[in-house]
């Protein structure tokens, strides 16, 4: 088959479908704007890069309608980059896109014939998810108007989709109750064999815990440092566990940028306000950045315990991982933990702002090293339903199944 892939950045959450479609030997064309600067290398799919021709969200604009007029923008452009394609004899049997930044918008006017699946990440809700949980009280009327009218994009693509995929049930019920039976829930996927390896194997220490000998080791990975994954109370957590016990050396992997939400009021970064005012031992706190997964792998394998907090949003790829590596794991207790982890089975979770049961529980896994083993067993084992090839060989189904004219069996794809 022929099949053209559509995301603004390559590879993101098709990083694992695209190449193995390819391997199996089908004809695949990659169309984003940008490359993740830890893309995989890879000879079999052709990257097509599409441009917008301008940019959007100017401020003569509504306010509400900023987003859109840049989703538009895109949308036009991988148009035009879509028509380019088929200029040169090139007509895809399927096309997957995914939903957020309008690369969908005019994907069924470019090829009308094709089948089309898209994955869809995110409805934006005043209540009961990520902003109310932030704001702890009531959203001003401005702001639930300006979500509603965000969800204007991805309402114009679910009406026009042969089949939407979402990655977990927690996501499935942000949308409205009449339209969930249009989405399937298909995860991405880790590398769940890998990741599974990686404390049996011992790899090498973490550089910065070089002549650092019968140290504790307590872990952090994030994307960016924000409210959403929970820096600020994460960092706030291990200084007061520094400051109970001498030997811990915490390791902190990720970017000093803002992924998700608003940045600090007062100008600095989160990074520079966890070292001027969390109270971390500069000693014994070792920023590393963004890491390759070498180096990612040896933090999780030397890892005693592993903090992982987040709102009730999309759930890290980082928590499977880390339960996948067999990490004990302190993690909040929030909707999306919840749907892959229980409170003393996998792991142990905690209040989002309570900084000081954060620091206690994960003092219980130092101490515990039994349980500490016992969760982290649990957690490697119900890791295992959200593998690569668990989501592949769904991905697999709904592409056989549908190609061949077969009802669609929406339980037949999910995990």
């Amino acid at each position: 088959m022929r099949l053209l892939f559509v995301h603004a950045n390559f590879p993101a959450q098709f990083r694992r479908l695209a190449p193995w479609l390819a391997k199996l030997g089908h004809d695949i064309i990659f169309l984003a704007e940008n490359k993740e600067w830890h893309a995989p290398s890879t000879e079999q799919i052709r990257i097509k890069r599409y441009r917008l021709h301008r940019s959007g969200g100017g401020e003569f604009l509504h306010p509400y309608l900023r987003r859109f007029d840049t989703a538009v923008l895109t949308g036009q452009a991988v148009y035009r980059a879509c028509r380019e394609i088929s200029s040169k004899g090139w007509t895809p049997d399927w096309v997957i896109n995914h939903v957020g930044f309008g690369c969908g918008f005019y994907l069924r006017d470019a090829f009308p014939n094709a089948r089309r699946a898209a994955l869809f990440e995110w409805y934006y809700n005043a209540y009961g998810s990520d902003v109310e949980f932030l704001q702890k009280g009531r959203v001003e009327p401005d702001r639930q108007m300006r979500l509603r009218t965000w969800n204007a994009q991805s309402l114009l693509e679910l009406a026009d989709v042969d089949f939407a995929v979402t990655p977990t049930r927690w996501q499935k019920r942000q949308f409205p109750k009449h339209l969930r039976s249009r989405l399937r829930v298909i995860h991405e996927g880790i590398d769940w064999q890998e990741f599974s390896r990686i404390r049996f194997s011992r790899p090498l220490k973490p550089l910065c815990l070089k002549g650092k000998e019968n140290c504790e080791v307590v872990t952090y990975v994030s994307r960016g440092f924000e409210d959403y994954r929970g820096f600020p109370q994460a960092m706030q957590a291990f200084a007061q566990l520094q400051r109970w016990r001498p030997g811990l050396q915490v390791l902190i992997a990720g970017s000093d940028i803002v992924a998700y939400g608003p940045e600090r009021i007062d100008g600095r970064s989160w990074g520079q306000w966890a070292r001027q005012e969390a109270g971390l031992d500069p000693e014994r706190t070792h920023w590393l950045g963004a890491l390759q997964t070498t180096e990612y792998q040896e933090l999780l394998a030397w890892s005693d315990a592993h903090l992982y907090l987040t709102v009730p949003f999309v759930l890290s790829w980082s928590l499977l991982e880390a339960m996948a590596a067999g990490c004990p794991i302190v993690a909040s207790d929030t909707e999306p933990v919840q749907e892959v982890m229980a409170n003393g089975v996998h792991g142990l979770l905690v209040d989002f702002y309570d900084v000081e049961a954060q620091a206690k529980a994960i003092e219980i896994l130092l101490n515990d090293k039994r349980l500490a083993a016992s969760l982290g067993h649990e957690a490697q084992k119900e890791a295992s339903k959200f593998s690569a090839d668990a989501g592949l060989d769904a991905w697999s189904q709904l592409l056989s199944l549908t190609q061949h004219g077969k009802t669609d069996p929406v339980a037949s794809a999910s995990l």
